[in-house]
This record gives C-alpha cells, structure tokens and sequence, in this order.
C-alpha cells in the first residue's frame, strides 16, 4: 500500500511549510487526487489518520478531492474521461493505444490553519 509511504511525505510536506510559514493550528489539509495516479482516496485517507496519530496534525481534516483524468487516443486523436478502474479502451474508435493527459498528479492543495 502506496499510499501510506505518500502519507508520510505529505505530513512531513505540511509540517515544513507550516515552519516556513509559521502556520499555527492548521485545521484542514486538502489534497487533490487524479483518477489515473493509482492513488485509492479511501486508503489515503484511512493512512492519514495511522500518519498523524499523536502529531500535531491528528485533529486536522483531512480532505480529498478527485480529479478526473483524461486519456488521448493515438488512432483517432480524440480526449476522453478516463480512470483505472474504466476499460482503457477509446470510446470513439476501440483503439487501445491510449496516452495519459491529465489525472496523474497528487497535490497537496490547500493547509488552512486558524
């Protein structure tokens, strides 16, 4: 499980920008997840609260938002929604020669603190 390891260095993310920044109380962080990343958001969130047990961040809500990915056809040339758990198949043509355009990343968002 990945996202464990991602929770880990997003805390250790927050906790860096919260010292530069010189955030008290941070009451939300945001992350943003794209349907092709391989990220699960169920397992993120569930290694959140296994990360930030006993830090500082324990009580902070942990949000994350799914952004849909998109998927170029190399037959037709057309863009479509696409996630990993989707039949990776173009929609307009069959074709299965597919190339990822966006969905890919995890980024941390948002840290608002009081």
């Amino acid at each position: 499980m990945h996202e464990l390891g991602i929770c880990d260095a997003l805390i250790k993310m927050v906790d860096q920008i919260a010292k530069e920044e010189q955030l008290d109380g941070i009451r939300r962080i945001t992350v943003e997840v794209g349907t092709l990343s391989g990220v699960v958001p169920k397992y993120l969130e569930d290694c959140w609260v296994a990360v930030t047990d006993g830090t500082p961040y324990m009580d902070s809500e942990f949000a994350v938002e799914v952004v849909e990915g998109t998927a170029k056809c190399f037959d037709c040339a057309q863009e479509f929604a696409a996630g990993l758990n989707d039949k990776l198949v173009c929609p307009f043509c069959g074709g299965k020669k597919l190339i990822p355009v966006s969905g890919r990343d995890l980024t941390l968002k948002e840290i608002l603190a009081e």
